[in-house]
C-alpha cells in the first residue's frame, strides 16, 4: 500500500491492480488519519464562552470523535463516488474503490492532519488539502480510463458537500451544547 500511496501522491496513474492489498491496511490508514486528526488541540478546545482554564475534551474523547468523524466522512465520499463513477458507464464496478480511496488519502491527508496537530494553522495547510482532492481525482482517472480528471475531481467535490454539511451540523450541535450552562452553575 505504501508504494501505491507514494505513487499516487506523485500523481502517477495506477490501475486497479495496484490496489489489491489487504483491506486491513486501508482500515488502518483511515483510522490513523482520524487518530492524528484528534490530536489537534482545536478539537479538544473548550467550547466558546468558556475560559481556557476550564476543561475542554479529554484527549481520548477528541481522538475517538475525530476517528469516527473521519470514518463517516470516508464512507460518505466512497458512497458518492461509487454512484458518480458508474454514471454514464464510466466504471463497471470492478476494482477496489475502497482501497484506492484509502491509498489516495494516505500521504496528503495524514501529512495535513499531522501538520495541523503540530500547530501549523489550517489556512497554511489548505493547499495540501486541495492537493489531496487532486491526488484522489488523479487516482480515480488513472484507474478508470473513461473517467477524466475533471469528472473525478467533480465526484470528490460532490462527496465533500454532504461531509461539509455533516461538519456544520456537528459544529452547531457542539456550540449549542457548549452554550448550555453546566448544572448547578
Amino acid at each position: 500500500m505504501l508504494s501505491s500511496a507514494s505513487s499516487l501522491f506523485m500523481l502517477r496513474d495506477l490501475s486497479f491492480a495496484h490496489f489489491n492489498f489487504p483491506r486491513w491496511q486501508s482500515l488502518l490508514v483511515i483510522t490513523l488519519i482520524g487518530v492524528v486528526s484528534g490530536l489537534d488541540s482545536a478539537v479538544r478546545a473548550p467550547p466558546s464562552g468558556l475560559v481556557a482554564s476550564e476543561a475542554g475534551s479529554p484527549l481520548w474523547l477528541a481522538v475517538l470523535f475525530a476517528t469516527v468523524l473521519t470514518w463517516v466522512s470516508f464512507l460518505i465520499i466512497l458512497a458518492v463516488l461509487r454512484w458518480w463513477m458508474r454514471r454514464g458507464g464510466r466504471w463497471d464496478g470492478q476494482g477496489d474503490l475502497f482501497n484506492l480511496l484509502a491509498a489516495s488519502w494516505l500521504v496528503p491527508d495524514l501529512l495535513g492532519a499531522g501538520l495541523v496537530a503540530l500547530g501549523v494553522p489550517s489556512l497554511l495547510v489548505l493547499p495540501l488539502w486541495l492537493y489531496s482532492v487532486w491526488v484522489g481525482g488523479n487516482a480515480l482517472s488513472g484507474a478508470i480510463p473513461r473517467a477524466g480528471l475533471g469528472y473525478s475531481i467533480g465526484g470528490i467535490a460532490l462527496g465533500i458537500l454532504p461531509v461539509l454539511l455533516l461538519y456544520g451540523l456537528v459544529g452547531t450541535a457542539a456550540a449549542l451544547l457548549g452554550a448550555v450552562p453546566p448544572a448547578g452553575g
